[in-house]
């Protein structure tokens, strides 16, 4: 199910059925857009009309009546979006009449994941038009300030629309200090706050007027002054959802790991890239957020590391990084300040011929799969004693 890209719509009478039912949600397609409605839909309509992959999961608990006659209508005037209907436990002739109406199939209190995952792959049998193939989405996340992720997120994007992806959108989705727009010398007339003031159904010539074009891929910029309430800033998903399913290859640029606004992107995602230096701070840094992300059920195997201005002289190695973190690295990138100065100040992407550029490449032709080559084993991750003992102690002490 990790492929598929769903719009699920939760109609329920009370916040104690949706947060139980959410983290099963969250966990089992993480990259879903997840719409939730207060209450039964009088006109039977859920919003996208048509939507493929959209489902919707309808509370018959707290009131079985109006709960069966919003069925109804739903299913007579979306007849394409299979409903599946909560139930309490040990309800049989609800079940059978839910089913008579033209639920698809149900989900019976508690809920739990075998359930649910049972249920979503019955649908995905039964119409398989339903999956939408769609793009992948990349977020690029700062373990802290001036790591470089925006430069990465940017060249990465470039490089990804060589190896073949033929649509690529580059979105700077940082909402207070987004500075891609001036890395590429564009004009911030419309941002990424245009498309997201249009609710979850985003109109496709919105889109087009605020999207620009640089090195033939497609950008959506941040605004050119900082959102006020940044911090308060909800869902990416709807931004993300809708980018999916227009390019090959979504790179979104984060400014900063925190906050509900980064995470929900972090959920959408297919891949995290987690930009970090070989300096002990930042990689303190790193650290904490993957311990945050675990703590708010990103999975760690989603998260990648990429080590960024990597200078042996003035930091860890790989080897001490990897040992340090418990995790791989994804890709190493050199330091070499004048070459990036150099396209900063040509308002151009890296050049391919350099190292820094043949890294950048690299990493996007192993995101491609166009390198074919197994990954190396991973190094062990925890040793007692030794020459990283003292690092550990460093760590530990700092978090």
């Amino acid at each position: 199910m990790a492929s598929e890209s769903w719009q699920i719509v939760l109609v329920t009478l009370g916040r104690n059925i949706t947060s139980e039912l959410l983290p099963i949600v969250s966990s089992e397609v993480p990259s879903a857009q997840v719409i939730e409605l207060q209450g039964y839909p009088l006109d039977g309509k859920l919003g996208a009309v048509g939507r493929r992959g959209m489902i919707c999961f309808l509370d018959l608990i707290t009131n079985e009546a109006d709960g069966l006659e919003a069925l109804a209508k739903i299913v007579a005037v979306m007849p394409s979006v299979p409903v599946v209907s909560l139930i309490r436990d040990s309800n049989p002739n609800l079940i059978l009449q839910a089913l008579r109406l033209g639920g698809k199939d149900f989900l019976t209190q508690p809920f739990h994941d075998e359930q649910f995952r049972t249920v979503m792959e019955k649908l995905t049998q039964l119409s398989p038009e339903m999956v939408a193939q769609q793009g992948r989405v990349i977020s690029i996340i700062p373990a802290k300030g001036a790591c470089g992720a925006s430069t990465i997120a940017l060249n990465l994007a470039a490089q990804l629309k060589k190896h073949g992806s033929t649509r690529t959108l580059l979105a700077d989705l940082d909402p207070v200090t987004g500075t891609l727009a001036f890395q590429m010398k564009l004009n911030p007339t419309f941002s990424f706050l245009e498309v997201l003031n249009q609710g979850s159904v985003i109109d496709t010539d919105i889109w087009r007027g605020v999207i620009q074009t640089y090195s033939g891929l497609d950008v959506l910029l941040s605004p050119a002054s900082p959102v006020e309430g940044a911090q308060e800033m909800g869902d990416t998903r709807p931004i993300l959802d809708f980018a999916r399913r227009l390019y090959d290859n979504v790179v979104a640029d984060l400014g900063n790991a925190y906050g509900e606004w980064t995470l929900s992107a972090a959920r959408a995602s297919d891949e995290v890239f987690l930009v970090t230096t070989n300096e002990l701070p930042a990689l303190q840094s790193a650290q904490r957020v993957m311990r945050y992300y675990e703590n708010h059920e990103i999975p760690r195997q989603r998260i990648h590391l990429v080590i960024n201005r990597f200078n042996r002289d003035v930091g860890l190695t790989k080897e001490m990084i990897e040992t340090a973190l418990h995790s791989d690295i994804y890709q190493l990138i050199n330091s070499d300040y004048e070459c990036v100065q150099r396209a900063l100040l040509d308002g151009k992407p890296i050049q391919s011929a350099t190292l820094i550029g043949k890294q950048i490449a690299q990493m996007a032709a192993r995101i491609q799969g166009a390198d074919g080559e197994k990954q190396k084993q991973k190094l062990e991750k925890v040793r007692s004693g030794g020459a990283f003992s003292g690092l550990f102690g460093l760590f530990s002490r700092s978090t």
